[in-house]
């Protein structure tokens, strides 16, 4: 993963310019791919496709690895808003983090915080969930940063885990 790749989605774009938006949400698909991690390890595009096939009800949209593939890398410049709706059901993050700024970089943080959590083996996320869904984005952060600081001054080795991307 490089530096880029850790900035987040909702700073790492200008909305100016042809394809703007679309790159955007790009790359707000993009950070929910890398760091929605229920399995240990990244979704394939397969995975999420198979999944949102299984929980779809009869009028939701259908969406191909083709299709999604087009969202993350940038190149869907309007898709509807049951797409959307379907990837944030997937993904468990709220419909508006695809559209919303203030919303993407609470979530983005919220999601950074949890990657902290797991890359430090932490096990009380679910006692914390509560008090991290009140918490501002800036709370959030300080939190990150306290857990990040405890994995380097740990017994863990340098380097240990993923990068935690700024929120």
């Amino acid at each position: 993963m490089t530096d880029e790749d850790a900035v987040p989605p909702e700073v790492q774009a200008s909305q100016d310019g042809p394809g703007g938006e679309a790159e955007l949400l790009g790359q707000r698909v993009e950070y929910l791919l890398t760091y929605v991690q229920p399995l240990g390890r990244r979704y394939t595009l397969q995975e999420v496709v198979d999944g949102i096939k299984e929980a779809a009800g009869t009028n939701d949209p259908k969406l191909s690895v083709g299709r999604l593939w087009a969202l993350a890398k940038g190149k869907v410049a309007n898709p509807t808003i049951g797409t959307l709706r379907v990837l944030g059901e997937f993904f468990g993050v709220p419909l508006a983090y695809f559209i919303d700024d203030e919303v993407a970089a609470r979530v983005s943080a919220q999601l950074a915080l949890v990657a902290a959590m797991r890359a430090n083996d932490v096990r009380s996320v679910a006692l914390r969930a509560a008090a991290v869904a009140t918490m501002s984005t800036q709370g959030i952060e300080a939190v990150r940063s306290l857990v990040e600081q405890g994995r380097v001054m740990g017994d863990g080795p340098a380097g240990a885990g993923s990068p935690i991307p700024k929120a």
